[in-house]
């Protein structure tokens, strides 16, 4: 059987984005969504926990990327690690990729090889993003002012920015960041310019 994972972080995302890109490849597909903070590991994440108990082997299990299945890089390798040692093929939106063991010695190496590189990269990624959104939170909080000049003279609106470079350094798009957020996409860019400020 095939099912579904979405997550996002709080009430006011929306999973939209995600289930709509899911469901362009697999329509009718069952989908289970989460609404909690990405800082939750996989296993306490109510129906991440549920879906998990419940697929055997031979299931497929699709997400939009792999980072939607742990708390971390390292938690979501963890996880699905645990899941293609049950027999589940995990298959990603982003990046067209699936991941499963075959039985092949060499081709479940290859397997291996793809998630530790992978993850070791996302990392990587996630903590450049990370820096760098936490400069663009304390340029906003040290200068008042900033805001006024880069969005010339609009009023400021520091949670919405906040959020938006929050779901930035968590990988979205500008266009995915917009829907979520229910902006426009010129108002992500600009937040983005002021992440790197």
């Amino acid at each position: 059987m095939e099912f579904a994972y979405v997550r996002v972080s709080t009430s006011t995302q929306t999973t939209d984005s995600q289930v709509s890109d899911i469901q362009k490849t697999y329509p009718g597909i069952e989908i289970s969504t989460d609404v909690c903070s990405g800082t939750v590991p996989a296993m306490e994440r109510e129906q991440l926990s549920r879906l998990l108990d419940k697929l055997r082997k031979n299931d497929v299990l699709v997400v939009w990327w792999i980072d939607r299945l742990g708390r971390d890089y390292h938690d979501s390798e963890t996880t699905i690690r645990e899941l293609l040692n049950r027999g589940v093929t995990i298959k990603t939106i982003n990046q067209n990729m699936t991941f499963a063991y075959t039985g092949s010695d060499m081709q479940d190496m290859t397997t291996n090889i793809q998630l530790t590189m992978i993850t070791a990269m996302a990392a990587a990624e996630r903590k450049n993003r990370l820096a760098s959104a936490e400069a663009g939170r304390q340029a906003i909080k040290q200068d008042p002012k900033l805001w006024a000049e880069k969005f010339s003279g609009r009023k400021r609106n520091d949670e919405r920015t906040l959020k938006i470079i929050e779901l930035l350094e968590q990988g979205l798009s500008v266009r995915k960041v917009a829907e979520a957020i229910d902006c426009n996409p010129s108002t992500v860019q600009r937040a983005k310019k002021l992440r790197h400020a």
